[in-house]
């Protein structure tokens, strides 16, 4: 088979996964393997962030105990129990600056980058991340909505990875960020992002609501030049 071909052919599966996904709302119970796991977890460590800071942090709940705890922490959500894995998405507000940073740095040396290099490259974000978090109105740099943003692409890696697999995903956002720290002992100064169920669907799919038209939401160049499907 031609490179071309592939290339056709991974397109296909990609485009009928993302047609197909439906975000599950009742899990079966069944487990999710750990070789799968593990393959979805690496999926979003290879995701892109800002100087490589790598701000994500992932807590993967399948203790039926702890999967219990989680449930009352996310207001009730039967799925949460049910699924057989639950990541839950965090960002460190300290991937920036000690050793957090130094590791980023020391992992870079690995791979093939100079010392002068990461040296330059601290230096641009200490001067970049040494004014304090501010706030919505844009007075100040907000780095929650920064950690929030990188924390969600690799969210988003790993949601895709897991329906590649087989498995069924649920996004959920539907937590009290507090009551989650307690149960898994998350650190004050990391945040809670978000949560994705993983595994087998109970039932059936939820049926296509639809999308509105490509000229409604895509704009050419400036702010309503609508764009045509």
């Amino acid at each position: 088979m031609e490179t071309k071909d592939l290339k056709f052919s991974g397109e296909q599966i990609f485009n009928k996964l993302i047609a197909k996904r439906r975000a599950t709302n009742s899990f079966d119970g069944s487990s999710v393997e750990d070789s799968a796991l593990k393959t979805i977890i690496k999926a979003g460590m290879e995701s892109p962030s800002g100087y490589n800071l790598q701000p994500w942090r992932f807590v993967v709940v399948r203790d039926l105990d702890q999967k219990r705890l989680l449930r009352e922490a996310a207001m009730g959500q039967p799925k949460v129990e049910e699924a057989g894995a639950v990541i839950v998405f965090c960002g460190d507000l300290n991937a920036t600056r000690g050793k957090n940073l130094d590791a980023v740095l020391a992992e870079s040396l690995q791979h093939g980058f100079k010392e002068s290099q990461n040296q330059q490259m601290k230096e641009i974000i200490n001067k970049s991340f040494s004014s304090p978090a501010g706030n919505a109105m844009g007075l100040e740099p907000d780095y929650t909505v920064w950690l929030n943003r990188h924390v969600m692409i690799a969210f988003t890696t790993m949601m895709w990875m897991a329906e590649f697999l087989g498995y069924d995903t649920a996004p959920m956002e539907g937590f009290f960020e507090d009551k989650v720290k307690a149960v898994l002992g998350i650190p004050e100064d990391v945040r809670v992002v978000a949560m994705l169920g993983i595994g087998k669907i109970k039932g059936s799919d939820k049926p296509y609501a639809g999308r509105r038209k490509m000229r409604d939401i895509c704009f050419a160049e400036k702010w309503g030049n609508g764009v045509n499907d």
